[in-house]
């Protein structure tokens, strides 16, 4: 019994450093990828991808930038977490652009923890893109806008600089200088396609890896979208994914109270 008060101890003193730690932590995850946004019949014409704040506080992201596989390493495989690199390194016609900034709608450029949002392509800023922001909105929602939708866009100086591609590509957000910027978060996926045309779903919560599941109408919150062109779920997440230091937490904590259990009995 009393071995069983120790590991049941243990489990409580585990949890309580695991809130501890998520209290003071906040995680990014891109949650949904649109290549085919851009497509000039769905409508708005601009290439999207949603970021979701996992975390347990506020993410600001004033000075994240955004690129696809245009970076130094010209790869598409994903970048290792937390991987620098010098994102004013780019190729071709993009040599001199640098990184595509993000910003949000509105005047607060924070994501509240558990909160989506949506990143359109464009060649301005939020505050100069809310006749993209109604073209999307109504190519997806029709007149049922939510409420809550909060939208942004990555400004790429044209418009066309960090366009995703249908057959392969990534995105990938850093946060820091051009010459030295951290991984934020990073996705890559391949052909996109089907009538209608599915975006990328990762509410699982990958990050640095590859996407491979394409949304359904009814799973996820994934609906068809008002133009009838599109299935997706932009701005909505069911599900908020746990970062995979929680989900490794939990599995340990796990083992611990089964082996508590059996030296119990």
């Amino acid at each position: 019994m009393n071995q069983a008060r120790k590991h049941v101890g243990l489990l409580v003193a585990a949890m309580s450093a695991f809130l501890m730690i998520g209290s003071a932590s906040a995680q990014v995850v891109i949650t949904e990828v649109d290549p085919y946004g851009s497509n000039g019949s769905d409508g708005y014409s601009a290439d999207w991808f949603e970021v979701t704040n996992t975390g347990s506080t506020a993410v600001n992201i004033a000075g994240w930038t955004m690129v696809d596989n245009h970076a130094a390493s010209n790869t598409s495989a994903p970048y290792t977490a937390g991987a620098t690199i010098s994102i004013g390194n780019l190729s071709g016609s993009n040599a001199t652009l640098g990184a595509a900034p993000l910003t949000l709608a509105g005047s607060s450029q924070s994501l509240a923890a558990g909160q989506t949002a949506v990143f359109l392509e464009s060649p301005s800023a939020a505050s100069a893109s809310s006749s993209l922001f109604a073209k999307f909105e109504a190519a997806w929602y029709g007149s049922q806008v939510p409420s809550n939708l909060l939208l942004g866009t990555y400004n790429d100086g044209s418009g066309a600089a960090y366009g995703l591609s249908q057959t392969a590509d990534m995105v990938n957000i850093f946060n820091g200088s051009a010459t030295n910027s951290t991984l934020m978060a990073s996705v890559a996926f391949a052909t996109d396609g089907g009538n209608p045309v599915s975006t990328f779903d990762n509410t699982a919560g990958l990050n640095n890896g590859a996407l491979t599941i394409k949304s359904i109408a009814g799973v996820n919150g994934a609906f068809n979208s008002a133009s009838g062109l599109e299935v997706g779920s932009p701005g909505i997440v069911t599900t908020t994914p746990l970062p995979a230091a929680a989900w490794l937490l939990i599995s340990g904590l796990g083992g611990l109270g089964w082996f508590g259990r059996r030296k119990a009995t």
